[in-house]
């Protein structure tokens, strides 16, 4: 084709695919769009990220980096491009097909986008609206959490790590159990040394990626004794974790970063495999997660991460705003896409957020703005404490109620459980009725806890936490005095604790439980 013809194809290209998301304005389009290469989309809130992330993967699915790239396809002629040109708005299926397979430039297959979100709400959504836009299709697109894309990692390749794919993942109650009876065999003060302080300090230094090794290296150059305790009870847990077959939340990442790391051939294959990678509320991601999804995206480097870096909160768990600012350090020749135009908000409301955002220090810069109402006036009540705060939140729900409206109409936000109490009780002596969403977590009812942790012994019989805590639930005569006996054994002989309750008659300190626990 001539020069002309080339330019004439590729502005009939872009003009179809464009038209394809013509329900996204201008910048959301443009990122829907950029396909290839390193992106940062500075999200504000409301302004349809999930959206936005949605089209992309469709784009890619669909049309693969045409919408990105000036590449030809050698079999393109003059009568394709005529026909690109005649397009309008409505067409019929066999145009569309047509202009489908003259626009797209490898279409993407679905298990080669891997799109990570931090929470399972998040992923469900972008998988449930994935599966509307494209059908079946969008079951293979690795659409979950940063917790579930690595345990679908390490379900096959943990062996390496040595580990059985059989492991069992132990939430914050198990950690803590393991934790003391470790502080009670060092022989530490749990006032000194209470569990929860250790496995916090463990936690930062796996973010950090720090073994046990280096940590204890590290007190003992120091001479820094509670360093020295800290890292000792760090390796000891590690080996309490790997005997009983098990990780926890943090080793999750923690022990994929080291699979990637420590294995190439792994690590290209999974470079090989994820085509593009897509992560959202990137401000939220800490050292171990952004080193994760570096490695990743190390291949084809056609990274997009979707963040605010006005939205950071949680530096107190380890995330750092600085993945976000950083960013375009990080990626050479890196495009950024500001998505301002607010879907969510009065006019007020944003001008109130602006205000305060512009005050904010380390931030790349944005302004929302929207199209909706210039919306109600925003006001200030200062209270003296909790229960002028629940008093004055009760008095509201009650006159808007007289006024006419109804209970439904009002919900009460709070950043933590604790602040719920406070406002219950006013709820109650004013006699509003309601209903509390979220409090305790299904998971973590004790008859819930007690289920999962018979199904994690029969999937994992090394699984000594879960044992333990069933082997006498229901009451079963099985007392700690025998579990002590049975557990002195095991580490005498260096075998499980499970195979030495199954054979149990066998040995004269554990014969009177004997019939016990053949029943178990």
């Amino acid at each position: 084709m001539t020069e002309q013809m080339n330019d004439r194809f590729l502005a009939a290209r872009k003009r179809y695919i464009a038209a394809q998301f013509s329900q996204l304005n201008n910048m959301q389009q443009e990122a829907v769009m950029t396909t290839e290469g390193p992106l940062l989309l500075l999200a504000g809130a409301g302004s349809g990220k999930t959206t936005v992330l949605i089209n992309r993967i469709a784009n890619i699915m669909r049309f693969g980096r045409a919408s990105d790239s000036n590449e030809i396809p050698d079999t393109v002629d003059e009568e394709d491009v005529a026909f690109l040109e005649s397009l309008s708005e409505e067409i019929s299926e066999h145009d569309r097909w047509r202009a489908d397979s003259l626009c797209a430039l490898e279409p993407a297959l679905p298990w080669s986008i891997i799109a990570i979100t931090f929470t399972n709400k998040a992923a469900n959504e972008l998988k449930e609206r994935l599966s509307v836009l494209l059908g079946p299709e969008a079951q293979d697109i690795w659409a979950m959490t940063f917790h579930s894309a690595c345990c679908r990692i390490l379900r096959r390749e943990i062996e390496r790590m040595g580990y059985t794919r059989s492991f069992t993942i132990y939430d914050t109650t198990d950690s803590e159990r393991i934790m003391k009876d470790i502080i009670k065999d060092m022989g530490l003060d749990d006032k000194t040394f209470p569990a929860k302080y250790v496995l916090a300090a463990i936690s930062k230094e796996k973010d950090r990626m720090v073994s046990a090794e280096e940590m204890l290296d590290r007190a003992e150059r120091s001479g820094d004794i509670r360093a020295l305790h800290v890292a000792r009870a760090y390796e000891k847990y590690q080996t309490r974790l790997k005997d009983n077959n098990a990780l926890d939340f943090d080793d999750i990442i923690y022990v994929t970063v080291q699979l990637l790391l420590q294995n190439e051939d792994l690590r290209h294959y999974y470079q090989r495999k994820f085509r593009y990678v897509l992560v959202d509320e990137y401000q939220d991601t800490n050292h171990m997660q952004y080193l994760l999804t570096s490695l990743l995206a190390g291949g084809y480097e056609n990274i997009c991460v979707v963040g605010d870096d006005d939205q950071s909160i949680y530096r107190f768990r380890g995330a750092t705003i600085e993945n976000i600012l950083n960013f375009e350090k990080q990626y050479r020749g890196s495009r950024t896409i500001r998505l301002e135009q607010n879907y969510r908000s009065t006019g007020r409301i944003l001008d109130a957020a602006n205000a305060i955002i512009a005050k904010n220090q380390g931030r790349k810069g944005k302004t929302l703005w929207t199209d909706n109402a210039e919306g109600d006036p925003l006001y200030l009540v200062t209270l003296d404490n909790a229960e002028e705060e629940a008093k004055y939140v009760a008095e509201t729900i009650l006159s808007g109620v007289s006024g006419g409206r109804r209970f439904a109409d009002f919900a009460v936000l709070y950043r933590a459980n604790a602040q719920s109490n406070a406002i219950e009780q006013a709820l109650v002596k004013s006699g509003v009725p309601y209903r509390i969403i979220g409090g305790h977590r299904f998971n973590d009812t004790l008859e819930v806890k007690d289920a999962m942790a018979y199904l994690r012994v029969i999937q994992n019989t090394d699984d000594v936490v879960s044992l333990r805590r069933i082997i006498n639930q229901p009451k079963r005569g099985i007392g700690d005095t025998t579990m002590d006996n049975a557990a002195a054994i095991a580490s005498g002989l260096g075998i499980s604790l499970y195979e030495v309750l199954s054979h149990a008659a066998d040995y004269p300190d554990l014969s009177r439980a004997a019939n016990k626990i053949a029943a178990f």
